[in-house]
């Protein structure tokens, strides 16, 4: 049946105006060939029949009609030829049919054919030339005498008219139909249009409002990080402040035994000695100020650095916040990476604040902060832990929030774990979660191996 219909089907292509037209070139292939098979067949058995010239007429009538197939079913602008010639044939067989075949009613059934099929192969243009040669046709007769009776010669023109009429009617109709159908495609096409340049400046103006807010953001994340640089830098005055404490007493205490030794005549060398001691406590503040600064450094340029030793340096510049805390920092290999080294360190030293302050909220006597470096095929992973009991698992999901605290009464910012998240996740394209262990939170950062350089 799919070979029969592609048999059948023209090779060009129609557009969607043209759905008329792919439908009567589709009907005069299957008329034309059908015809002309059966014709060529009846002129064999004409031939047959000792009607030579009958046969051989009707086989070329059939050749013709078969050739104009092939044409047709290639290339679609021979349909009108092919519809005139398949009219002219039929034309001269209802010619024949009147001078050669008895007198019966089954005439008028035949020009009724004749007229519909016209109307549907050349439309209205093919209806006035076959009634125009009807006409011709019906006063030749008329005028040569031609034995028919007057009700006869009204019979078929009263026929021939009326169904002339209807189809006349019926191809208004469908102009009409088809202007309108046009019509409504273009005021279709024309909202489609319409509807585009409305969606095309919506999508314009949306673009422009997103780009907006993406600026916005990124000026209000600029905002956070500054503010959150603020309060890091309030936390460590505060760290300096405990790491100063102890020298300062001990430089107090030199100098009173300078004093003393001075009063008492003491030696050179006594004084020199402690003169020297005094000088080594001020070089280790001078050193802190400086180990201070360079985590506020904004240094854009990435730096190779081990991890190992960012968790030592926060250990000593933290050592007098965490010394009633036992720290275990545990490696599997000093594992060196490719970033922003003061940023880091900055992270560490958020995360240990964060554990440090909930156990001394929580007053835990055995404090304990877990640090674990471990590598894998792809990431390197960084966890802290600590045994404060956890995090309330209603805000769990919060904790990376901007502002969010669960420390409003000791004044925490909330700022802290957003500008880790920012800092990892964004400056570092790396990862940062939490979550629940049996003895506290752990806080595992994420770094791609892509950073990863060298293990020793």
């Amino acid at each position: 049946m799919e070979k029969l219909k592609y048999f059948f089907r023209p090779k060009d292509s129609f557009s969607e105006n043209e759905w008329i037209f792919r439908y009567k070139v589709r009907a005069l292939l299957i008329i034309s060939f059908c015809v002309g098979v059966g014709i060529i067949l009846f002129g064999f058995y004409r031939i047959s029949l000792d009607n030579k010239i009958a046969g051989i007429s009707q086989i070329f009538f059939g050749v013709i009609l078969l050739f104009g197939f092939f044409i047709l079913r290639n290339e679609k602008k021979y349909y009108r030829i092919l519809a005139m010639i398949f009219f002219i044939l039929a034309f001269i067989l209802l010619v024949i049919i009147f001078f050669f075949v008895p007198q019966n009613s089954a005439r008028i059934l035949w020009m009724v054919a004749l007229l519909v099929f016209v109307f549907f192969l050349l439309d209205k243009s093919g209806g006035v030339l076959f009634l125009s040669l009807f006409l011709l046709f019906m006063f030749y007769l008329i005028f040569t005498d031609y034995p028919y009776s007057v009700i006869e010669f009204i019979t078929f023109f009263s026929t021939i008219l009326t169904t002339s009429l209807i189809l006349f009617a019926y191809e208004k109709v469908k102009i009409r139909e088809k202007e309108r159908l046009l019509s409504y495609n273009e005021t279709l096409q024309k909202e489609i249009d319409k509807q585009t340049k409305e969606l095309n400046i919506l999508n314009e103006g949306l673009e422009y409002r997103v780009q907006e807010e993406l600026d916005k953001r990124l000026e209000q994340e600029q905002m956070l990080l500054h503010q959150c640089r603020l309060a890091s830098m309030g936390e460590m005055i505060d760290s300096i402040a405990h790491q100063w404490r102890q020298p300062l007493m001990n430089i107090n205490a030199i100098l009173m035994n300078i004093d003393r030794a001075v009063e008492m005549k003491k030696d050179e060398v006594f004084i020199e000695s402690k003169i020297d001691e005094a000088a080594s406590l001020t070089s280790h503040m001078s050193q802190t100020i400086e180990d201070f600064r360079d985590i506020f450094k904004i240094k854009k340029e990435m730096t190779k650095f081990y991890i190992t030793d960012v968790i030592y340096d926060v250990k000593m510049l933290m050592k007098n916040s965490l010394k009633d805390i036992e720290v275990n920092f545990e490696k599997e290999s000093n594992i060196s990476i490719i970033s922003y080294k003061s940023e880091f360190m900055q992270v560490i030293i958020i995360l240990l604040n964060n554990a440090l302050e909930i156990l001394n909220a929580r007053e835990i006597k055995d404090k304990r902060i877990n640090i674990l470096l471990k590598e894998f095929d792809k990431d390197i992973f960084l966890s802290i832990e600590d045994n404060a009991g956890g995090i309330d698992t209603s805000v769990i999901e919060q904790i990376f929030n901007p502002y969010f605290t669960t420390k409003n009464r000791s004044g925490g910012t909330g700022l802290g774990l957003y500008i880790a998240k920012i800092i990892i996740e964004h400056n570092m394209k790396g990862y940062i979660n939490v979550r629940n262990s049996t003895n506290g939170a752990i806080f595992t950062i994420k770094i791609k191996k892509e950073m990863h350089e060298s293990n020793t």
